[in-house]
C-alpha cells in the first residue's frame, strides 16, 4: 500500500471511531423530503417507476455511509443521485413507456431541469407557485441541483494547495458544511414535491406543510391557487 493509501485509511478510521449517530444526522436534515419518499412509497406499490424512490433510498444510505468516513464528495455524489431520482420519481410515475425507455433502451434519465420544464408546461401554475416558494427559500440558488454538481466537481479543498492529498479526500474531523448542503437540498426537492401536490394540500406530509406555512404566512392561500 503507498503512503497515500496508508493515510486515508488512517483517516478514516478516525472517523469510523465517532461515526455513530452519522446517518441520522444526514437523514435529519432532509425532514420534507424523507416524508415525500415515504409517501409516494406508501402509494406506489404497483408503479412500474418504483425503483426510482428505491433507488432515491438506497442513495441516501450511500450519501450518509460516504460522509461517515470523511468523503465529502463521495456523499455529495450520492446525494445528486439521490436529487435525480428522487425530482425524476414526479414525471416517470405517470409515463411508464418513456420510463420502460430509460430501462430497456438505455435512453438518459430526465434531469431536474427537463422534469421542471415538463411541469410548467404541464401545469400553468408550477412556475408561479415554484417561484413563490424560492422568494422565501434559504437555498442560495433557486436551482440548487446545480450547487450540489459544483460540489461534486469542484469541491473547495480541491484549490487549498496547502492541503495534501488524502486531507482533500477524506474530512477528519467530518466536514459539518456537508449538511447545509443537504438541507438545502431537502427544501430544493420539498419545493418541486409540494407545487405538484399544492391542490391535495391536506395530505401533504406534516413536515412539508408546516414549513410553507412558516416561509409564506398569509400568502398560502395565493400557493393554493
Amino acid at each position: 500500500m503507498t503512503e497515500s493509501g496508508e493515510a486515508i485509511f488512517e483517516r478514516v478510521r478516525q472517523n469510523l471511531a465517532v461515526a455513530e449517530g452519522s446517518l441520522n444526522e444526514i437523514q435529519s436534515s432532509l425532514p420534507r423530503t424523507i416524508s415525500w419518499i415515504q409517501r409516494e412509497w406508501m402509494i406506489a406499490n404497483q408503479n412500474h417507476a418504483r425503483a426510482l424512490l428505491t433507488g432515491a433510498k438506497i442513495s441516501l444510505l450511500e450519501a450518509g455511509t460516504a460522509w461517515a468516513i470523511g468523503s465529502n464528495r463521495g456523499a455529495a455524489s450520492s446525494l445528486r443521485v439521490f436529487t435525480e431520482n428522487t425530482i425524476a420519481w414526479l414525471y416517470y410515475k405517470d409515463h411508464p413507456v418513456e420510463y420502460n425507455m430509460v430501462i430497456v433502451n438505455g435512453a438518459d434519465l430526465l434531469l431536474p431541469k427537463a422534469v421542471q420544464s415538463y411541469l410548467k408546461l404541464v401545469d400553468l401554475g408550477f412556475e408561479k407557485n415554484y417561484s413563490l416558494l424560492s422568494k422565501y427559500a434559504k437555498r442560495s440558488t433557486e436551482y440548487f441541483y446545480t450547487a450540489v454538481s459544483q460540489f461534486v466537481h469542484a469541491h473547495p479543498a480541491f484549490a487549498a494547495d496547502h492541503l495534501k492529498l488524502e486531507e482533500s479526500a477524506i474530512s477528519v474531523p467530518r466536514d459539518p458544511g456537508f449538511l447545509k448542503l443537504v438541507e438545502m437540498t431537502d427544501e430544493f426537492i420539498s419545493d418541486c414535491y409540494a407545487v405538484v401536490y399544492r391542490h391535495s394540500w391536506d395530505d401533504l406530509p406534516v413536515a412539508a406543510r408546516a414549513d410553507i406555512e412558516l416561509r409564506l404566512g398569509a400568502k398560502v392561500s395565493s400557493f393554493l391557487n
